[in-house]
Protein backbone atom coordinates (compact mmCIF):
# COMPACT_ATOMS: atom_id res chain seq x y z
CA UNK A 1 0.00 0.00 0.00
CA UNK A 2 2.84 2.39 0.81
CA UNK A 3 4.47 1.71 -2.52
CA UNK A 4 1.21 2.52 -4.27
CA UNK A 5 0.82 5.79 -2.37
CA UNK A 6 4.44 6.70 -3.09
CA UNK A 7 3.91 5.98 -6.79
CA UNK A 8 0.71 8.04 -6.97
CA UNK A 9 2.38 10.86 -5.06
CA UNK A 10 5.31 10.78 -7.47
CA UNK A 11 3.02 10.85 -10.50
CA UNK A 12 1.05 13.79 -9.11
CA UNK A 13 4.19 15.67 -8.14
CA UNK A 14 5.76 15.06 -11.53
CA UNK A 15 2.63 16.26 -13.28
CA UNK A 16 2.47 19.42 -11.20
CA UNK A 17 6.15 20.18 -11.74
CA UNK A 18 5.81 19.51 -15.47
CA UNK A 19 2.80 21.82 -15.71
CA UNK A 20 4.64 24.61 -13.90
CA UNK A 21 7.74 24.25 -16.10
CA UNK A 22 5.53 24.22 -19.19
CA UNK A 23 3.78 27.40 -18.11
CA UNK A 24 7.05 29.12 -17.30
CA UNK A 25 8.63 28.37 -20.65
CA UNK A 26 5.65 28.82 -22.94
CA UNK A 27 6.46 31.18 -25.83
CA UNK A 28 3.03 32.89 -25.86
CA UNK A 29 1.46 35.20 -23.30
CA UNK A 30 -1.45 33.82 -21.28
CA UNK A 31 -4.34 35.03 -23.43
CA UNK A 32 -2.70 33.87 -26.67
CA UNK A 33 -1.98 30.47 -25.12
CA UNK A 34 -5.58 30.08 -24.00
CA UNK A 35 -6.87 31.03 -27.45
CA UNK A 36 -4.44 28.62 -29.08
CA UNK A 37 -5.48 25.77 -26.81
CA UNK A 38 -9.17 26.58 -27.28
CA UNK A 39 -8.76 26.51 -31.08
CA UNK A 40 -6.84 23.24 -30.86
CA UNK A 41 -9.58 21.77 -28.64
CA UNK A 42 -12.30 22.85 -31.09
CA UNK A 43 -10.42 21.26 -34.01
CA UNK A 44 -10.05 18.04 -32.02
CA UNK A 45 -13.78 18.02 -31.23
CA UNK A 46 -14.67 18.61 -34.88
CA UNK A 47 -12.33 15.80 -35.98
CA UNK A 48 -13.89 13.49 -33.39
CA UNK A 49 -17.40 14.31 -34.54
CA UNK A 50 -16.45 13.76 -38.19
CA UNK A 51 -14.84 10.41 -37.34
CA UNK A 52 -17.91 9.37 -35.34
CA UNK A 53 -20.22 10.29 -38.21
CA UNK A 54 -18.08 8.37 -40.71
CA UNK A 55 -18.03 5.32 -38.43
CA UNK A 56 -21.78 5.58 -37.91
CA UNK A 57 -22.37 5.61 -41.68
CA UNK A 58 -20.06 2.60 -42.05
CA UNK A 59 -21.88 0.65 -39.34
CA UNK A 60 -25.29 1.55 -40.76
CA UNK A 61 -24.17 0.28 -44.18
CA UNK A 62 -22.95 -2.96 -42.61
CA UNK A 63 -26.22 -3.32 -40.72
CA UNK A 64 -28.22 -2.79 -43.88
CA UNK A 65 -26.08 -5.30 -45.77
CA UNK A 66 -26.57 -7.93 -43.05
CA UNK A 67 -30.26 -7.42 -42.38
CA UNK A 68 -31.56 -5.86 -45.57
CA UNK A 69 -33.30 -3.11 -43.62
CA UNK A 70 -32.29 0.52 -43.42
CA UNK A 71 -32.15 2.38 -40.15
CA UNK A 72 -34.86 5.03 -40.03
CA UNK A 73 -33.39 8.53 -39.52
CA UNK A 74 -36.37 9.62 -37.42
CA UNK A 75 -35.90 6.79 -34.95
CA UNK A 76 -35.10 8.21 -31.48
CA UNK A 77 -32.25 5.76 -30.89
CA UNK A 78 -30.41 6.88 -34.03
CA UNK A 79 -30.39 10.60 -33.30
CA UNK A 80 -27.10 12.23 -32.40
CA UNK A 81 -26.77 13.59 -28.87
CA UNK A 82 -27.39 17.33 -28.51
CA UNK A 83 -24.36 19.60 -28.93
CA UNK A 84 -23.18 21.47 -25.88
Amino acid sequence: MRRMLAFVGGVLSGGAIGAMVGLLFTPDPGKASRLSWRARWQRALEAGRAAAEARRAELEAQFQALTGTAISPESPDTQAPPKR
